[in-house]
């Protein structure tokens, strides 16, 4: 999932439908995870990085 207000992709890993507010874990495993309400599916270009992301954290 894409946080459109940060511009950053992450695991989608809770979701607060009252809220409309999804929480993303980092995909690099590193740091904490965050809420957002300003979320999208991500697009074949966000795709590619998570995999790269991913693939550099050893996580693929």
């Amino acid at each position: 999932m894409k946080d459109t207000s940060l511009g950053k992709i992450g695991t989608a890993v809770g979701w607060d439908g009252e809220n409309g507010m999804v929480t993303l874990a980092p995909l690099d495993g590193s740091g904490s995870d965050w809420d957002t309400t300003e979320y999208k599916p991500p697009n074949e270009v966000d795709r590619l990085w998570a995999r790269l992301i991913k693939a550099r954290a050893g996580r693929l």
